[in-house]
């Protein structure tokens, strides 16, 4: 009775290792999406200040030009034209550092997201091997416990077939086979 107890729980065991594996597997595939739509997240914030220093680069160059209108001055040429032409050197500066930013925040999510991808992968992958190994354990144990394998331990019968089976074939197997 020992020995369906013992196969028993290593059962039970190799299917909690499963589902264990599976709803890890899950939380990591769930981060995984998280930190790629956080990733994307960030490049929408930086693509916004590059559009902000465009608009502020757009209100500068109209007070620039309505300054020196009111003066009576030309202004796209002299001094205005060169304030303003500084003013978008500087500013395609900034825009481009957004741009920038925005495209590494982007590669930086994806890498992070693919990285917990692999580790829900592993995860799982180490589920299934934990579960293999509890049922091996359980076939092992169940054999030790048996009692055909304590009562016929004496014979020469019951010997072959116990270490048949320990070398990973069933009594039947052996027949077959002729081991």
């Amino acid at each position: 009775m020992a020995h369906i107890a013992f196969a028993v729980a290593a059962g039970l065991q190799a299917v909690s290792s499963i589902k264990q594996g599976q709803a890890q597997s899950a939380a990591l595939k769930i981060q995984a999406k998280s930190a790629e739509l956080k990733g994307r997240s960030q490049a929408l914030q930086y693509m916004q200040q590059s559009l902000e220093a465009l608009e502020r680069h757009r209100r500068f160059q109209g007070t620039i030009t309505a300054t020196a209108g009111a003066n009576n001055i030309d202004p796209f040429t002299g001094s205005p034209l060169t304030v303003d032409q500084r003013n978008a050197f500087e500013m395609g500066k900034e825009y481009n550092f957004g741009v920038e930013n925005a495209d590494m925040a982007i590669a930086g999510g994806l890498a992070e997201s693919q990285s917990l991808q692999a580790a829900a992968k592993q995860v799982k992958l180490q589920s299934y091997i934990s579960a293999a190994s509890s049922i091996a354990m359980g076939v092992y144990g169940f054999n030790q416990l048996s009692p055909g394998a304590a009562a016929g331990a004496g014979s020469a019968g019951a010997a072959g077939a116990n270490s048949t089976w320990s070398m990973g074939y069933s009594p039947m197997e052996a027949q077959i086979y002729g081991l």
